[in-house]
């Protein structure tokens, strides 16, 4: 079997430097695709589903007790109206305090 020659190259074009030029692009198209075809692969699905165990499990979202959480819940809420009422008794407090503050200028005058 006979190989074809080459065609001759134009003047002043250097095969080497060309080569090496698009070896970097080469080697990272190459990369990017074995990289997704190992996350859509079952090794890539493995890896995801420990990274979000391991988030679930830091931030404490995996596995949440419905009975905590209403608790949690009911909890919030009588706080949240603990709050309230301290805070009708403050205003209470800051007009008795203002009237009697007016009653003392009035007969100071």
């Amino acid at each position: 079997m006979m190989q074809a020659p080459m065609p001759p190259l134009p003047p002043g074009l250097d095969l080497n430097l060309v080569v090496d030029q698009l070896m970097p692009i080469v080697g990272l198209v190459v990369l990017f695709v074995g990289c997704r075809w190992v996350f859509r692969s079952p090794v890539g699905e493995a890896f995801a589903e420990r990274i979000r165990t391991r988030t679930q499990r830091r931030w404490g979202v995996a596995g949440e007790d419905p009975q905590r959480v209403a608790a949690l819940e009911a909890q919030v809420s009588e706080l949240q109206g603990q709050v309230s009422e301290l805070a009708e008794r403050l205003d209470f407090a800051e007009r008795m305090l203002a009237e009697r503050r007016e009653r003392k200028l009035g007969a100071g005058q």
